[in-house]
């Protein structure tokens, strides 16, 4: 298996397994803390006969509203009469009753048979814009200020417990509400009841669900950023991160537990701006990440159009003050949110008829987020149980299957990047390769043509070496350099120093010492040199100890090597004609003519940082010493 597949396999199992925890949550969740709906019919619930110490219920169905009337006041003065019957959880301006449909203000009433008096605890998840709460006759609490106009009213929003106790078997429950700064208007979410520990139960294991789901979108969020540095610019990672994070905000808003019942009270005209936000933010993000993975001709991009309205709609929504107004642009929420759904799926279709890499990753995951959202609408508008277990939990589940497709997009993406620079660098690498030794191949051809008239069996002995030197040179492959080692590079020499000595008369002696053991003595040593190694790297060097420092005398050219650390030290010296001050001063400086040090230098650098450091004396010899990485082959 090669490591690119290896590599989506294990990403594969890392998503698998993420969306496993998360549905184990999900149903740690809702089995922990059974949800039932009240299915309350004319605005009474009975308890007697129910399992109300196991589960906790969600007071759907029929309640009493009374329009333009706070009936919390009209108690005490006996005006309660003429109700009318709404549907909970339901906006307002969804009834088909027109006094319902037209109120900006009013009172809901649902009436609880309790079978044992004592502690129960009334969760309210979410009530727009204001409200006041009233057990009994009694005053509980409240979020906002309601009011009867919209300059009395202040909308706010905070995800809410009330423990109350009751000493009669009948609990009534009123609740003041106001809609003047709410698009919607009403209960357009579920009110649950039950024991204390129940509901204190299912809040804490909403909020772990709720705070697991932000928590991955911030962990995916940074993943990206740790894989940018100054050799991986990727914009797309940069689009993905703000995406998860806006994702992260957005879900932080919306989540009634984290950003309700732990915190404090917020301004609802401020969440509802900073919600918006966010999602256009989101929405934003996620497009221009998609442009940059799927790239076509800037020609026929007919799709910007849709950061220009995103722009206007997020104008809109922080400065206009008219609430009419106001509800008309909330109004068109879901108008936007399918505007730029359909874009952004243009871009995958499209991305997908041209066979681009990973369309088909990004077409799953939105089919995958839009599929589950769809059922989770579904099962909302057919309320019930299914409702109860589904509600936010398709969307959490949905959005990090999404947002996996997409970083197994970047992760490929990151992939492809380094695979292409390598290959680059690899025929890099070979080019100069390429540059190092034809002079030295036309001698040696020169030579053999020489010999042919004067020595054939020399010139015979030539020829094998020269077949020798080229297998090994050309053993290396850009395409596959991990497969030359240090082993290599020796035969190499070997071949390359009998084929000089055709020429020198035999006075060229070649040692080759690995931790202090001499290669000519104890040939079996050649066997532990199993590090991979780039081609020609002391080919060059024992060249120019051969071409500038042979006297016509024995030359002894003799390679240490030794392992410090996690390098390989090599020394190469020899017993030659030596160097001046001033060309050693040079050759230190990296300042050379000559393309085989050049190109020493060069790929010393990419391999650790190192150069070649030269030492020389008159008559005396020369050292050059450098360092390089070690790595043992398999």
């Amino acid at each position: 298996m090669d490591k690119k597949n290896k590599n989506f396999i294990v990403r594969l199992l890392v998503a698998v397994s993420i969306l496993c925890i998360m549905v184990q949550v999900v149903y740690f969740t809702n089995s922990n803390c059974s949800l039932k709906n009240a299915a309350c019919k004319g605005a009474y619930m009975e308890v007697n006969g129910r399992d109300i110490n196991n589960k906790i219920y969600a007071l759907d169905g029929q309640w009493n509203y009374y329009p333009q009337i706070f009936l919390g006041q009209a108690i005490r003065n006996k005006e309660k009469e003429n109700p009318v019957s709404v549907e909970v959880p339901k906006a307002l301006g969804k009834e088909k009753d027109i006094r319902a449909r037209n109120s900006s203000y009013g009172s809901y009433e649902i009436n609880i048979i309790v079978e044992d008096t004592g502690q129960y605890m009334l969760s309210i998840p979410y009530i727009s814009s204001a409200y006041r709460l009233y057990i009994n006759g009694e005053y509980i609490g409240g979020v906002g200020t309601v009011g009867k106009n919209s300059g009395d009213e202040r909308g706010a929003y905070h995800a809410k417990n009330y423990l109350f106790t009751t000493k009669r078997d009948l609990i009534n429950i009123v609740i003041e509400v106001s809609n003047f700064t709410c698009v919607k208007g009403g209960i357009i979410d579920d009110i649950y009841f039950g024991t204390v520990d129940n509901i204190s139960k299912y809040t804490m294991n909403k909020t772990i669900n709720d705070t697991l789901t932000v928590g991955m979108l911030i962990a995916f969020g940074v993943f990206p950023l740790l894989l940018l540095n100054k050799d991986n610019k990727v914009k797309s990672g940069v689009f993905f991160t703000g995406f998860c994070f806006s994702s992260a905000v957005f879900a932080f808003l919306i989540k009634h537990n984290i950003g309700g019942i732990h915190f404090f009270e917020m301004s609802l005209s401020f969440l509802v701006k900073a919600e918006f936000c966010s999602l256009m933010i989101m929405l934003t993000f996620i497009y221009e990440f998609l442009k940059l993975v799927y790239p076509y001709d800037k020609k026929k991009d007919r799709t910007k159009f849709i950061l220009i309205v995103n722009l206007i709609y997020l104008i809109g929504i922080f400065h206009i003050k008219n609430m009419l107004v106001f509800k008309l642009v909330g109004n068109l929420y879901s108008l936007i949110l399918l505007v730029n759904a359909l874009v952004s799926l243009r871009v995958i279709v499209r991305s997908m008829k041209e066979k681009k890499r990973y369309a088909i990753f990004s077409f799953m995951g939105i089919m995958v987020f839009l599929l589950l959202g769809l059922v989770e609408i579904f099962a909302l508008e057919t309320g019930g149980a299914m409702r109860l277990y589904l509600k936010d939990n398709l969307y959490n589940i949905g959005l990090l299957f999404f947002v996996l497709c997409h970083i197994n997009i970047f992760l490929m993406d990151i992939d492809q990047a380094y695979e292409n620079a390598a290959l680059a660098d690899r025929m890099e690498i070979s080019f100069l390769h390429a540059q190092i030794a034809p002079h030295f191949l036309f001698n040696t051809l020169n030579n053999l043509f020489i010999l042919m008239d004067q020595d054939l069996k020399k010139a015979k002995d030539l020829l094998i070496n020269l077949t020798d030197f080229l297998k090994v040179k050309y053993k290396f492959d850009y395409r596959k350099m991990n497969d030359y080692k240090l082993r290599d590079e020796v035969d190499f020499l070997k071949s390359y120093t009998a084929i000089e000595n055709y020429r020198r008369d035999g006075k060229v002696k070649l040692h080759f010492y690995f931790e202090d053991q001499d290669l000519n003595i104890k040939e079996e040593i050649k066997d532990s040199l199993n590090f991979s190694f780039q081609p020609m790297i002391l080919q060059p060097l024992v060249e120019n100890s051969i071409r500038h420092g042979f006297r016509s005398e024995i030359l002894d050219i003799i390679i240490h090597v030794k392992k410090i650390g996690k390098y390989l030290e090599f020394i190469v010296e020899d017993n030659g004609a030596g160097m001046p001050d001033i060309k050693v001063k040079m050759l230190n400086k990296a300042i050379s003519k000559g393309v085989g040090i050049s190109n020493i230098n060069y790929r010393l650098s990419k391999n650790c940082g190192e150069k070649l450091h030269f030492e020389s004396e008159i008559g005396q010899g020369t050292k050059i010493s450098f360092k390089y990485r070690m790595e043992e082959a398999a």
